[in-house]
């Protein structure tokens, strides 16, 4: 794996839109300003505020150019990214990989920018980062500034270590698993599967997050990974906090005759039954919630000792280059 080099104070960052537009220029403002408070430069790409076609910051060729400048540009030291969408693998088949592989650095982001931390781990073998996007920083929250540490911590430090939590991780399946962490928001990533980029899982703790879906769909993401033999080869499960889940009941009246529906734990361990991986849920990471930042890509360690139990979870390696 290639180490992207840590940041130092008064280091340049990049910021870029590479799939969705800027939905708050206040939002997006506040979070720059909190960079210049951790110690940061931020530099704002050209066409990081333009909008296309409703749902795209700008035609293909504008955030593609913008996401490689960034990484062209010696100044800058890190890329992050004003939100997610649903464009981002618009960029996919366009990119230089080269131009990346040879000018490492980090690159943060989640939701539908898992696409582009996914795709660049895979093909260059760069260390990415599932974290925080800039219109959502905010330091005016015990779970804001939760967030905010870690974050720093993984961008300027990158020990290894035990990750600490906002809130108990609950054990789903016992076991201790060690591997290479690889995921990100679930519909997101499965959409890279069958693609050139879909990640190699042999070996991975994969870690998922979602929001705004239901039970019946969130069931169907699990089946996809366990009827494309995913389970078979990954290590550990890592399941974050899924926000905004939609109830069955309030989905249509029709179902107030059905069975009572399952809860999420429970579709967790029938999709995955069978497997002796370790499985933990809950753990502080997703949309919208106070979050660690995970570097994609690192060696990990899964210790769940016993169900129901609280999990940890260790990064067991130095994930950034001096």
């Amino acid at each position: 794996m290639i180490k992207p080099p840590k940041l130092k104070p008064g280091d340049v960052v990049g910021v870029v839109s590479p799939s969705m537009p800027v939905f708050s220029k206040k939002a997006l403002s506040n979070g720059m300003a909190i960079l210049e408070s951790m110690g940061f430069k931020p530099k704002l790409g050209p066409k990081a505020l333009e909008v296309h076609a409703n749902y795209q910051a700008g035609p293909i060729k504008d955030r593609l150019t913008d996401l490689l400048a960034m990484f062209l540009d010696d100044e800058v030291k890190a890329i992050f990214c004003t939100g997610g969408g649903y464009a981002a693998i618009q960029l996919l088949p366009e990119i230089d990989w080269s131009i990346i592989e040879k000018n490492p650095k980090i690159f943060v982001g989640y939701s539908d920018i898992t696409t582009l931390l996914t795709a660049i781990t895979e093909k260059t073998g760069l260390i990415t980062f599932h974290g925080p996007l800039i219109q959502g920083l905010n330091s005016e929250t015990k779970g804001g500034k939760f967030t905010l540490k870690n974050f720093k911590n993984a961008i300027t430090k990158g020990e290894p270590g035990s990750l600490s939590s906002f809130t108990e991780w609950k054990v789903l399946r016992p076991g201790r698993a060690e591997g290479t962490l690889i995921g990100g928001n679930f519909d997101t990533l499965l959409g890279l599967m069958g693609t050139p980029f879909e990640p190699k899982w042999d070996g991975k703790i994969l870690f998922l997050e979602e929001t705004a879906e239901n039970i019946e769909s969130l069931d169907n993401f699990l089946w996809r990974l366990r009827v494309a033999k995913v389970f078979k080869k990954i290590e550990g499960l890592i399941i974050g906090k899924i926000t905004d889940l939609v109830s069955i009941e309030d989905e249509t009246e029709g179902w107030a005759n059905m069975d009572k529906p399952p809860v999420l734990e429970d579709i967790i361990l029938e999709a995955t039954e069978g497997y002796n991986f370790p499985v933990i849920y809950g753990v502080d990471f997703g949309h919208d919630v106070p979050s660690l930042t995970l570097p994609v890509g690192a060696k990990a360690l899964l210790d769940c000792s016993a169900k129901g139990r609280v999990g940890k979870i260790q990064i067991t390696e130095k994930y950034l280059a001096d």
